[in-house]
């Protein structure tokens, strides 16, 4: 039987008197496309942080496939493939976008000096690099500087730059945040095209319902840093407990 790709084990945080992470038990499977939704102070930002090794445990483990990440640090965590992205936009402003990327694939070789060489000297991180940026829709703005795309490229060129890790496990808190529906629409797509190809299983953080029931094959609701709910779209739209603390009437019987 094999393992899965990261497992939580009664994963308690708090701060002071506030209860983030209470008896957290989780399991993700490879390759299925997950949301965490539930309303503000839930404790969302907090597992996903938790997770990626921003902050630790009071109490819990982790475990990514098979083996206790607890108290690794952050950049353990992405080498063995669980990386994340953030609320705010985090890229490098005055880099093109075509460097942006290739940042991460150097520092997996521990070659992060080859971002001040020739590209040509970079051959295999050069076809690489476009690989990602044809992946996330962005490969006609290679050589456009970061800080001249629009807030939905930038969003997209985040999700590039931690492709380019090559992730197993993927984070995305609130990916869609400030953009207009073109945007989103444009990153939606994207995210469920790269879903479907099986190399990287993606966790999403997100507040609209419309795109967490588009796009998810699982739901989870937290609510005062506790699972209330854990299902398919379909089972979490039905439940009783969910609709009372925080679907309510948005999700029709």
């Amino acid at each position: 039987m094999s393992l899965p790709l990261l497992e939580i084990q009664r994963l308690n945080k708090s701060f002071g008197r506030v209860v983030a992470a209470h008896d957290i038990d989780l399991i993700f499977e490879p390759g299925v496309l997950t949301s965490i939704i539930g309303p503000n102070g839930a404790g969302k930002s907090t597992l996903i942080n938790l997770l990626s090794g921003s902050i630790h445990p009071d109490s819990g483990s982790i475990f990514f496939e098979g083996q206790d990440i607890t108290r690794l640090p952050i950049h353990r965590r992405v080498k063995m493939g669980l990386c994340r992205s953030f609320q705010v936009v985090n890229v490098f402003p005055e880099l093109t976008v075509f460097d942006n990327a290739r940042i991460p694939l150097l520092a997996l070789r521990k070659r992060a000096h080859g971002l001040f060489r020739p590209v040509g000297g970079e051959k295999d991180v050069h076809r690489e690099v476009l690989e990602v940026l044809e992946r996330v829709g962005l490969p006609a703005e290679a050589g456009t500087t970061a800080s001249a795309l629009s807030h939905g490229d930038k969003r997209l060129l985040e999700v590039g730059i931690a492709l380019a890790a090559g992730p197993k496990l993927l984070f995305l808190d609130e990916p869609t945040a400030g953009m207009n529906p073109v945007e989103r629409s444009k990153i939606l797509e994207n995210i469920r095209s790269l879903s479907r190809e099986g190399k990287t299983t993606f966790v999403i953080v997100e507040h609209d319902m419309d795109i967490v029931f588009s796009l998810s094959e699982r739901v989870i609701v937290l609510h005062h840093g506790v699972v209330i709910g854990d299902g398919t779209t379909e089972e979490i739209r039905n439940s009783p407990r969910v609709r009372e603390v925080y679907l309510g009437e948005e999700v029709p019987s």
